[in-house]
């Protein structure tokens, strides 16, 4: 998941990390979860997220898809010990809340007036540090649920990629799909819930984010949390891949097919920076070679590699129009990155992806997504933009070579990966 960051915040992050009496701004909480504050400038504004790496789904054998959504969306809409609930406050405070459900994590996030940074991040560990369910906040959480997943179900590229990663995955999190159905979500008792909540969102399995304006000191609004919650975070939940699996056929409203493999986990860094390329080559909007290849086929083709614990997923969706011509596309751009790029080619295409890099996503709240998501993975100081220029992605990334990137691409995509291909329903005519 290679995330958007600006020259500009990279400069000023540096540069207040870097300041002799600056506070620290990587340390741990006093109900000892990890926070980053990582000030940028542009924007008067303030993102609070946490992340939690719980999967989505739930623990152990007893899992509902979508549970962790579900949970978050309830802690948000109850009504905490004291003080008023998350929602309420953003509602108050003219901020936004949002909340995400990855396979093996959960975010919660409010964007705020710079005014009310403190005051977000008082809100968000006094409901989520120690989290309270009532039938109230249950309630509008399952209408709020089901109102997303409705809208999801619109997103083709997003159904095809729960195939993908249900034929990939034989067990664990990945294997199971962030958004539940209507029936999973409207029966969910408040026990099981609650039980999820408190386990997933305990103090010390926290990662506080907070960008914008901002700085150390607002430290000190993050309460502390519940007394007696279990005093260490959560470990990755092994992923257990399918092996050797036949193409997969799904239904769906128009034609697509999607393509997905295993990838380097987020610690063979260099890997986990080629394959990123590789999807910027191939599939950055109106510049990759396979877009630029399908433009008129009227076809939405996605490709790109989310950076995962162990193992990250390299993964390219299409829905609608000629599928022919985008798989006539693809088959080629996969075939080609398997060998060595001329020189020329490839100096300008990793100019293009440094660039890509350093531009995309201007905002406070993509910044604590970047920081969020490799926090929760394992590997914060990997997160693009960490340390500047002189940081560990940007290193990688001007470290590649066509050898290396041919080499890593045919590694993977050698091995057995999952396939799928949707197939219309024929409605008959009436």
């Amino acid at each position: 998941m290679r995330a958007a960051l600006v020259g500009a915040a990279l400069v000023l992050s540096t540069a207040v990390a870097g300041a002799d009496d600056a506070a620290p701004l990587t340390g741990t909480l006093p109900g000892g979860g990890t926070y980053l504050i990582r000030p940028q400038g542009g924007a008067d504004v303030v993102a609070v997220a946490l992340w939690y790496r719980a999967p989505a789904a739930g623990f152990g054998t007893d899992t509902v898809p979508g549970l962790g959504r579900l949970a978050a969306s309830a802690v948000a809409a109850s009504q905490p010990i004291t003080g008023t609930s998350v929602s309420q406050f953003v509602r108050q405070s003219g901020g936004r809340l949002s909340i995400s459900a990855y396979p093996e994590s959960i975010s919660i996030s409010l964007l705020v007036p710079a005014n009310r940074g403190a005051d977000a991040v008082k809100a968000l560990t006094r409901s989520f540090f120690a989290p309270v369910l009532t039938d109230t906040g249950l309630m509008l959480a399952r209408r709020n649920v089901l109102e997303d997943g409705s809208i999801r179900d619109y997103d083709h590229g997003a159904q095809i990629t729960d195939a993908i990663y249900a034929a990939l995955f034989a067990a664990g999190p990945a294997k199971i799909p962030p958004f539940g159905s209507t029936a999973s979500y409207a029966t969910a008792p408040i026990d099981q819930v609650t039980a999820y909540a408190e386990r997933a969102f305990r103090p010390a399995n926290a990662i506080l984010i907070v960008t914008g304006a901002t700085d150390a000191s607002i430290l000190a609004a993050a309460l502390p949390g519940r007394e007696g919650a279990t005093a260490d975070a959560e470990t990755p939940v092994p992923e257990t891949l399918a092996g050797v699996v036949g193409p997969v056929q799904a239904p769906g409203a128009e034609p697509g097919f999607g393509l997905g493999w295993a990838g380097p986990p987020i610690s063979a860094e260099r890997e986990a920076t080629a394959f990123d390329f590789i999807a910027d080559y191939l599939f950055y909007p109106d510049t990759g070679v396979v877009q630029k290849a399908v433009r008129d086929s009227g076809s939405s083709v996605v490709g790109t590699f989310v950076t995962y614990h162990d193992p990250g997923v390299f993964l390219l969706t299409s829905s609608g129009g000629n599928q022919t011509v985008v798989r006539a596309a693809v088959d080629a751009a996969l075939t080609t990155i398997r060998q060595p790029l001329d020189a020329a080619t490839f100096s300008a295409a990793r100019n293009q992806f440094i660039y890509h890099i350093l531009s995309d996503g201007e905002t406070p709240s993509a910044l604590a997504d970047t920081y969020g998501w490799y926090a929760v993975e394992g590997n914060a100081s990997y997160a693009p933009g960490e340390d500047g220029t002189a940081g560990q992605y940007l290193a990688a990334a001007a470290s590649l070579t066509p050898e290396f990137v041919a080499a890593t691409a045919a590694k993977y995509l050698d091995r057995p990966g999952a396939s799928i291909t949707v197939v219309p329903a024929i409605t008959s005519p009436k």
